[in-house]
């Protein structure tokens, strides 16, 4: 009797105490699962955000070396014409009578060399600007293309090559080793090829 007493009490004290476990073994998610769940989702949306604008520097990278590439694939083709008297650029010849500078030849050829011309910078849009060197700190040079000229030193210098810029000014009456670098969307230098022209 007295246990039943004691049973009958219990249940009067907790009289929900049943439909409290029916509602958290109910199966549907909380206001706990659903916050975490929107979160989740927040989250993938991000990260997929990311991974689309990674892609699309990436592409941003590969015009950029791809601007180097027709760079040097025209000079790289050119290379023996521009010691032939009939060369149509005149300002690029490897001329022997008269001083032809690189400044001359590369105004020309953005005239004359339409596919040279339409390149674009895909990071600014504009079009492609050669630089002095390509900079992390220097955001003009991201998307450039940086031209060096290689001279070799005397034999038995501890240095066989010295790289420097080919300015506007330098000389290119005779044949020239070249190196063409581009930079990538931090400013970093990304080696497209070294050649003759």
């Amino acid at each position: 009797m007295t246990d039943h007493v004691h049973h009958s009490e219990t249940e009067a004290e907790h009289p929900d105490t049943a439909l409290v476990e029916s509602k958290v073994n109910s199966g549907w998610p909380n206001l706990y699962d659903i916050l975490f769940l929107i979160f989740l989702a927040g989250m993938l949306a991000m990260v997929a955000w990311v991974g689309v604008l990674s892609h699309e520097e990436g592409i941003k990278n590969e015009v950029t070396k791809q601007n180097g590439e027709a760079w040097v694939k025209w000079m790289k083709a050119n290379s023996e014409a521009r010691t032939k008297d009939d060369f149509e650029v005149e300002a690029c010849t490897a001329s022997t009578t008269e001083r032809k500078r690189w400044g001359d030849c590369f105004n020309a050829l953005l005239e004359s060399e339409k596919t040279l011309k339409a390149l674009i910078n895909p990071f600014t849009k504009e079009p492609v600007n050669f630089v002095a060197k390509c900079d992390p700190k220097d955001h003009e040079s991201v998307g450039g293309i940086f031209l060096e000229k290689l001279v070799p030193t005397p034999p038995g210098s501890a240095i066989p090559i010295v790289a420097s810029q080919l300015v506007d000014i330098d000389p290119i009456d005779t044949k020239l080793s070249l190196k063409l670098t581009v930079c990538d969307k931090g400013g970093y230098a990304i080696k497209v090829d070294e050649f003759e022209f």
